[in-house]
C-alpha cells in the first residue's frame, strides 16, 4: 500500500459566516494536506503524528480523523493539555486574518510523548513522512531537534521526508531564529515545498534562481517553487525541470489552506506514480478550487463534483 504521515498540530477552526456566527470545524496545515491528500487518491493510507488532549474538541478531533479516513495510530494523548483553537476572518479579497489560542497546547508535547511512547519505532512506515516549519514552531528548541532527529531515523529506514516551510513570522522569536530551523529542515529533506515570498522574507532570495541555487546547495534533491503570478516551478535530480504557468481562480473566496491542499496533492501524487510536471498540474488544479470555498477543508461532495 502507498502510504503518507503528516506530522503537526490539528486545531479547532471558528469561521465568521456571513451572518456573524460561528462555524466550528478542524485544520492545521499538515493536516489539512493529509486530508486532500486522502480526497485525491483514496487508496493510499494517510496517517497522522500528532497530540491531542481529552477534552470534548479532542473527542470530537478523532472522530472527525475518522472521518476522514485518516489513519490515527500516532495521534497521541496528552493528560494535562487540551486541542489548540483558532478564528479566522477573511476579508473581500479571501485574503485571511487569523487569532489564535494554541500556547502549550496537547500537540505541543507530542515529540514526548512519542519519545516516551517507543520513539520512531511507534510512527508507521511511509513513503514520504511531510512536516512545516509551523509543526516545527509550536516546539521548544529542544523538541524541534528531538523532531529532526525522529524523523532522520525514519529517513534512514527508507522514507523520504518532505518540508514546507511555511513561514508564520509570529510563531518564531525572530527571523534568525526561524532561518537556523527551516534551513535544518532543509538540511533533512529530500522533498521541498517553499514559496518565493517566504524565501524573500526570510533569506532574501528574489529570484526563482535564487531559491532554486540555494536548495540545491542544501542537498535537496526535488523541490517545488510556488512564484505566485509567475507560476510554480519544479525541480528534481531525475526528471526534467518543469513549469506551470499562474492560473487564478475565477473567484478567490477564501485562500485558507490553498498551500496545504497544493502540498497534499503534490505529494500523493508523486507517491502514486506521477511526475513532477503531473503532481504539479494536480496540486495547482486543487488549490485553484479550495479557494473557490470557504474554510480550510472544502466540502467532500463538492470536492468530489469537482475531481470525480
Amino acid at each position: 500500500m502507498n502510504r503518507l504521515l503528516v506530522v503537526g498540530e490539528g486545531m479547532v477552526e471558528f469561521k465568521y459566516a456571513a451572518d456573524g456566527n460561528l462555524i466550528q470545524k478542524f485544520a492545521g496545515d499538515t493536516l489539512n494536506a493529509g486530508i486532500y491528500a486522502k480526497r485525491w487518491s483514496p487508496a493510499t493510507d494517510v496517517s497522522y503524528f500528532s497530540a491531542l488532549g481529552s477534552d470534548i474538541f479532542s473527542q470530537k478531533m478523532r472522530a472527525y480523523l475518522a472521518y476522514e479516513q485518516i489513519t490515527t495510530q500516532a495521534v497521541l494523548q496528552s493528560s494535562n493539555a487540551n486541542i489548540g483553537i483558532y478564528a479566522i476572518q477573511t476579508d473581500e479579497n479571501g485574503e485571511r486574518s487569523f487569532t489564535y489560542w494554541r500556547k502549550e497546547s496537547a500537540a505541543t508535547q507530542m515529540v514526548d510523548l512519542l519519545l516516551a511512547s517507543g520513539g520512531a519505532a511507534l510512527l508507521p512506515t511511509a513513503d514520504i513522512v511531510f512536516f512545516s516549519g509551523i509543526s516545527l514552531a509550536i516546539l521548544t528548541d529542544a523538541n524541534k531537534s528531538k523532531l529532526l532527529e525522529i524523523l532522520q531515523q525514519v529517513q534512514a529506514q527508507g522514507s523520504k521526508i518532505a518540508f514546507d516551510p511555511n513561514y508564520r513570522p509570529r510563531m518564531w522569536r525572530d527571523q534568525q531564529h526561524a532561518m537556523e530551523w527551516i534551513e535544518k529542515a532543509y538540511h533533512l529533506a529530500d522533498i521541498a515545498l517553499p514559496g518565493l515570498d517566504e524565501h524573500q522574507d526570510l533569506f532574501n532570495h528574489n529570484t526563482v534562481d535564487a531559491v532554486k541555487n540555494y536548495l540545491l546547495q542544501q542537498g535537496t534533491s526535488e523541490f517545488v517553487i510556488k512564484a505566485g503570478v509567475q507560476g510554480v516551478y519544479g525541480y528534481s535530480a531525475t526528471e526534467d525541470d518543469c513549469h506551470v504557468p499562474f492560473n487564478p481562480a475565477p473567484n478567490q473566496l477564501d485562500s485558507t489552506a490553498a498551500g496545504d491542499s497544493f502540498a497534499g496533492t503534490y505529494l500523493v501524487s508523486r507517491i502514486i506514480g506521477n511526475s513532477v510536471l503531473q503532481a504539479i498540474n494536480n496540486a495547482d488544479n486543487v488549490a485553484r478550487e479550495v479557494v473557490q470555498h470557504p474554510g480550510a477543508i472544502m466540502d467532500a461532495h463538492l470536492y468530489q463534483q469537482a475531481f470525480k
